[in-house]
């Protein structure tokens, strides 16, 4: 019988042993985690950069499925009909765009990106090759967009794109 009860006292020294050795090493990083709020601060805002390079890349995806599958509706419904400024001229534009063109192969990287409370912006390098119904040759653009997007009851929307002609 004493055998086995031996090894349940050593796992209960062993762990005894354990939490002398490791809670003063846990109360010093208690310490300093409270001593030093700016590390917080900075995984914060990491993570809000990360959560507007998703918002942004969800919306690209958005453009670039539009414009690859050679639908304006799709691609239009990326942007804030209701709070993006001249949106009807720029709907024209996109429309007058995708007659002139019969297929679209684009490129859209987030350079860069943040958000504060329900709007953000985001720098995204874009290449676009269009090829012309009429048989011309390839149009080749590459430009970095500014994007500007807000949060609505659609969810995130592009407010404002520039520069617009892009898509002319």
């Amino acid at each position: 019988m004493r055998l086995r009860c031996c090894p349940r006292r050593i796992r209960f020294a062993f762990a005894v042993l354990l939490l002398g050795i490791a809670a003063p090493g846990l109360m010093a990083a208690d310490k300093r985690a409270e001593a030093s709020p700016a590390t917080v601060v900075k995984v914060a805002s990491d993570s809000d950069s990360f959560a507007a390079t998703e918002i942004a890349e969800k919306l690209l995806r958005q453009l670039q499925d539009g414009l690859q599958a050679r639908n304006s509706r799709k691609l239009l419904a990326a942007f804030d009909d209701e709070r993006m400024e001249g949106y009807l001229a720029f709907k024209d534009q996109v429309e007058s765009f995708f007659a002139r063109h019969e297929s679209f192969r684009v490129y859209l990287r987030v350079e860069s990106a943040s958000v504060e409370q329900d709007r953000g912006q985001a720098v995204v390098m874009a290449t676009l090759e269009a090829t012309p119904r009429d048989g011309g040759p390839v149009v080749r653009r590459e430009t970095k967009l500014s994007l500007e997007f807000a949060d609505s009851q659609k969810g995130w929307k592009i407010v404002d794109i520039s520069p617009r002609s892009f898509f002319s």
